[in-house]
């Protein structure tokens, strides 16, 4: 194996990957739009699109292996502006395509979302054979990725799979995070208020079952089945339960339902199946809310000055 670039480093995704790949002492190489100080590997700035800079990264670092987190991670970003969000998240990656199937990459590991799927008509679980008809702009570009990374699959060999994540959280989420807000609002005394709606569902997975995925899915010895996998919790997640467990972190948490609160971290379709991850990747979730929103306040505190 040669270098594994991993993209999106200032994020909590890509920043997560590459410690572990120090961890482990493997070679490295991040690439972001800005590069957090204190990184302890080599690093490229990248601004989306920008297909030339695949190449030199590919061809300085001796590069065989990408993890590309380097996108815009939800609707939330740039929701008023869909031609900037399709041209980071679906040129951005049509560009790393075309660079991996030139130099011949080893393998490809790309994040989709659970967002592609869009709304669905019930909560029945939703396996990775459901069509994907999105409903939001960063869904249909996330869908669309994963088309265009299946075509590359058939046509050229290209060596790819994309990993359908639901609301990823911890260390390192500052984009809308319904668990940070309710860690964040109990450390400071103050009651979060949410909005609930009874055709969505909230399904949250932890950071490091997301990068133990991420790991398999690179590391695989042969090509993987499936183009893509769901990496969620399995089943849905109730406000009850969430708050309940984020107090066994932070006791002081609480929440308010009210039309005007907190509506990120939902979706209008039922739990995301994983038994393909678990088969495939031998994935399964290991880190419960309690222990998860407890890494949260961790983090936050050293953030405290």
């Amino acid at each position: 194996m040669g270098a594994v670039l991993v993209t999106g480093v200032s994020g909590m995704i890509g920043r997560a990957v590459v410690e572990r790949l120090v961890r482990e002492r493997r070679s490295v190489v991040a690439m972001d739009r800005a590069i957090p100080a204190g990184l302890p590997v080599p690093a490229l700035v990248q601004e989306l699109p920008d297909a030339n800079k695949w190449y030199e990264a590919i061809v300085k670092y001796d590069v065989t292996h990408v993890v590309h987190a380097g996108s815009i991670s939800g609707p939330m970003v740039l929701e008023g502006a869909p031609r900037r969000l399709a041209d980071i998240n679906l040129v951005g990656f049509l560009d790393l395509l075309e660079a991996a199937r030139i130099h011949k990459l080893t393998r490809i590991v790309w994040f989709s979302s659970v967002m592609a799927y869009g709304e669905r008509a019930d909560l029945s679980p939703v396996p990775e054979d459901t069509p994907l008809q999105p409903t939001t702009v960063y869904g249909a570009t996330k869908a669309a990725g994963e088309a265009l990374l299946r075509a590359y699959r058939a046509e050229y060999g290209l060596d790819g799979v994309a990993l359908r994540v639901a609301s990823c959280y911890g260390p390192g989420r500052t984009t809308s995070c319904l668990i940070r807000r309710l860690v964040e609002d109990g450390l400071a005394g103050r009651t979060t208020p949410v909005r609930e709606n009874a055709r969505h569902t909230r399904q949250h997975i932890f950071i490091d079952d997301v990068v133990a995925a991420t790991f398999a899915a690179l590391d695989a010895p042969e090509p993987l089945p499936q183009v893509a996998y769901n990496i969620g919790p399995g089943r849905s997640q109730s406000l009850d339960e969430i708050v309940a467990e984020v107090r066994k972190a932070v006791p002081f948490a609480a929440l308010t339902v009210r039309d005007d609160g907190f509506a990120w971290n939902t979706f209008g379709l039922g739990p995301i199946t994983i038994s393909a991850a678990r088969q495939d990747l031998g994935f399964e979730p290991a880190t419960g809310i309690a222990a998860g929103a407890e890494a949260t306040r961790r983090w936050l505190a050293e953030r405290i000055p």
